[in-house]
């Protein structure tokens, strides 16, 4: 069973996550589908998830990543160290929760492309070139792992 942490002030959620070396994947492996469980269950409220949020500062997000909001048919990938390596000057303004600060939305600007490394659970490198939402959802989950709360970013 997953905890969520939660608070602007939690420490779990305010300290820089650790890289995952390659051979510590294993070990983690478990905690990975754990997390995909979690946020594919639809009475959680959430479809994405960084290992802080659920006490681990560790660099694995698990992310759906939905062409709208309304999207039903997405994919959920694992992400072992995710980084961002590019990212759009084109920004837009849109609004944001987030499962660690409940009840909260405002407008966050971010991004509207970026481009994405990260290792599945395979610990294949991969990268993705993402737009607009699916770009707002990573970038939201890797400040996560950078100890950034979304409304840091207002």
């Amino acid at each position: 069973m997953l905890k969520i942490q939660k608070g602007i002030d939690n420490t779990i959620l305010r300290t820089v996550s650790t890289k995952i070396k390659d051979n510590e994947i294993k070990s983690y492996l478990k905690l990975a589908s754990t997390m995909k469980k979690f946020i594919k269950d639809p009475d959680n409220g959430g479809v994405w998830l960084a290992a802080p949020q659920v006490g681990y500062n560790i660099r694995l997000i698990i992310v759906s990543l939905p062409e709208t909001r309304d999207d039903e048919n997405f994919k959920t990938i694992i992400m072992f160290n995710p980084t961002i390596l590019e990212m759009s000057d084109e920004c837009d303004l849109w609004e944001e929760w987030c499962l660690s600060v409940p009840k909260k939305t405002w407008e966050v600007k971010r991004s509207t492309e970026i481009k994405l490394a990260y290792q599945d659970e395979r610990w294949a490198f991969k990268s993705l070139i993402l737009n607009w939402l699916k770009a707002r959802i990573i970038q939201h989950e890797i400040d996560h792992l950078d100890g950034i709360l979304f409304v840091d970013r207002l």
